[in-house]
């Protein structure tokens, strides 16, 4: 019995060693900046929350979420459509997002273009929850997370922001 455990004890320690160091990753390329930096290596743009002041590179595609924040491929690019989807690790790139608040900014930049978003809502769903990917009236930046932000192992649900692109 005692070596079950103590196997069980080490496959679980190898498990989240290994998760560690990737989401130490994806945390190292956080980069804490008072201007949202331009876009470098594959990234095709940047994340900027003035109130968290963090700037995050976006990565095209769900499979780079390793990396940073990554932008959901069934979802439009900003200045391309009206439902720009981004999501990020809660452990990682997206740790801060719980203080995020209800007329906060968001800002994407991309390399020839800025677009700015104001938080109009904040809500949790169950993982399956279709109504995130629904197209929006209005130019909108949705950012999605596991919830909650401090449980351990896979969450049972998702934190959902909806902003609304400011005009101007």
């Amino acid at each position: 019995m005692r070596v079950v455990a103590i196997a069980l004890f080490l496959f679980g320690a190898s498990f989240i060693w290994a998760n560690a160091i990737g989401w130490h990753e994806a945390y190292e390329a956080v980069q804490q900046s008072e201007q949202p930096p331009v876009q470098q290596g594959d990234a095709i743009g940047t994340l900027f929350i003035p109130k968290l002041n963090v700037a995050m590179p976006i990565y095209e595609g769900m499979q780079q979420l390793n990396k940073g924040v990554a932008h959901d491929e069934r979802s439009a690019l900003p200045g391309e459509g009206n439902h720009t989807i981004l999501a990020g690790h809660r452990d990682t790139v997206f740790r801060k997002l719980e203080d995020i608040q209800l007329g906060d900014e968001l800002i994407v930049r991309t390399n020839d273009k800025t677009w700015t978003y104001v938080v109009q809502h904040i809500r949790i769903v169950k993982p399956d929850d279709k109504t995130v990917l629904i197209p929006k009236a209005h130019p909108t930046l949705t950012l999605i997370t596991c919830y909650p932000f401090r449980w351990v192992g896979d969450a049972p649900n998702r934190y959902v922001v909806v902003a609304k692109q400011k005009r101007g």
